[in-house]
């Protein structure tokens, strides 16, 4: 009798696959911003206990694990770098045809303050993984100033790890990201977009250094589909005027060929006008503050807009016209979790929340469809407040417009234990 384990590997290779990986860590692109997946769950899922008992298995699910779980590394320590470093270079010498580093295809850095040691074993990694299609850098720097306050310096990314990328990954490199305080020179920037022409997905929350002469370059970014500028997600004032990125954009605004596939920009300024004016047609989804200075400018310029994405407090929002849109997200300026007083959250977060929700009832926006809360960090305790949710979900529902939450659930689903308590307070 034939057991399961006598079945052929190819058989049991996507059924593990569906064990050890998490939703959507190897999307090529950002995720939709309504989608119920996030970075932060993508990291979380993880199941060391099932992992580590399907590697028990036999040899072959051994194998075959031990392949799964190197497609996605999320780098927090330089001891664990140096592990992987040392574990792949051993792989690389000892199975030319198949080393354990041509199975990843997603790396995430979050190293705080990396030293010189761990940022050479980063391009040690870097060299044994030619597949890489994802790098996330997320590094950060923390340092203390005379008065003894912590203070976020900027930080370049090392042209050599620049340059391991490029030398090894620059065919399969498919997004990649710069989130924290790390950021590329501009040099090196260009030299990555210039050679991974196959980008589709790209995030810069700041370019190192400063420009000294007016950028020269015609650069095509092909099948580039997401521009996402700034200190995502709270697009904080540190992103208006700034030099670089509004260098970059009008670097770009030259012709509708230079980014013939974008469809998705986020940012809070530099949103330029002629940047606008030139891809504004393509555009689907718009993700910024309210009181971005051009938002009346984005939405003109930008006909074919399905899904606009305002972050919350940053709420006064004019009054919108557009033909075409249909959905609103209300995101909070930050998903980490916050507690206050709630005489303090009434008035400076729901308060604030039922303004915004009337001036969008009150736009023209003939396609709406749907508008979501996404009710962690600063919004998480809104379901703390049914009856205000309850009343604005009856309002939404009679216009025919979904009404929900991070999750995707209709807002009347919502407890209605102790209603009066808090939301008298409003």
């Amino acid at each position: 009798m034939v057991t399961l384990r006598d079945l052929p590997v190819e058989l049991w290779r996507p059924i593990l696959a569906s064990l050890v990986r998490s939703p959507g860590v190897l999307s090529s692109d950002r995720q939709d911003p309504f989608s119920e997946v996030r970075d932060i769950v993508i990291f979380l899922n993880r199941d060391v206990k099932t992992h580590s008992a399907l590697l028990l298995v036999c040899k072959v699910w051994h194998n075959v694990v031990t392949e799964l779980t190197h497609e996605h590394l999320h780098l927090t320590s330089a001891e664990q770098v140096a592990v992987i470093a040392n574990r792949f270079e051993e792989s690389r010498r000892h199975s030319i045809k198949h080393p354990l580093g041509t199975c990843t295809r997603r790396i995430d850095f979050q190293l705080s303050n990396p030293s010189d040691q761990c940022l050479n074993a980063l391009v040690r990694i870097l060299r044994c993984t030619p597949n890489i299609e994802i790098l996330v850098n997320s590094n950060y720097y923390m340092a203390l100033n005379p008065t003894f306050h912590i203070t976020p310096p900027q930080a370049q990314t090392r042209t050599e790890i620049i340059n391991a990328l490029i030398e090894t990954c620059s065919s399969s490199l498919r997004r990649i990201e710069w989130t924290s305080n790390e950021y590329p020179s501009w040099s090196d920037l260009m030299h990555v977009l210039q050679t991974a022409t196959g980008i589709t997905s790209l995030t810069l929350a700041n370019i190192y250094g400063n420009l000294t002469e007016r950028p020269s370059h015609y650069l095509t970014l092909p099948n580039l589909k997401t521009l996402v500028l700034g200190d995502s997600p709270s697009f904080s004032h540190a992103s208006l005027g700034n030099v670089p990125l509004n260098a970059f954009l009008t670097m770009l605004a030259k012709s509708p060929e230079q980014l013939p596939s974008l469809q998705r920009l986020e940012g809070f300024s530099p949103f330029s006008p002629d940047f606008l004016r030139t891809h504004g047609p393509k555009v689907r989804i718009v993700r910024t503050v309210a009181f971005t200075p051009l938002l009346n400018e984005i939405i003109a310029t930008c006909p074919n807009l399905d899904t606009f994405v305002t972050i919350f407090p940053h709420h006064i929002l004019d009054l919108l016209s557009h033909p075409s849109l249909k959905r609103i997200g209300i995101f909070p300026i930050s998903e980490d979790p916050v507690g206050v007083p709630q005489a303090i959250f009434s008035a400076y977060i729901m308060k604030p929340l039922e303004d915004l929700l009337c001036q969008i009832d009150e736009s023209q926006l003939p396609k709406l469809t749907q508008v979501r809360i996404r009710n962690i960090g600063t919004l998480a305790n809104i379901t703390e407040h049914p009856l205000f949710l309850q009343k604005w979900w009856k309002r939404w529902d009679s216009r025919g417009v979904r009404f929900d939450d991070k999750d995707g659930r209709p807002f009347n689903l919502v407890s209605s234990e102790s209603d009066s308590v808090h939301d008298n307070v409003l």
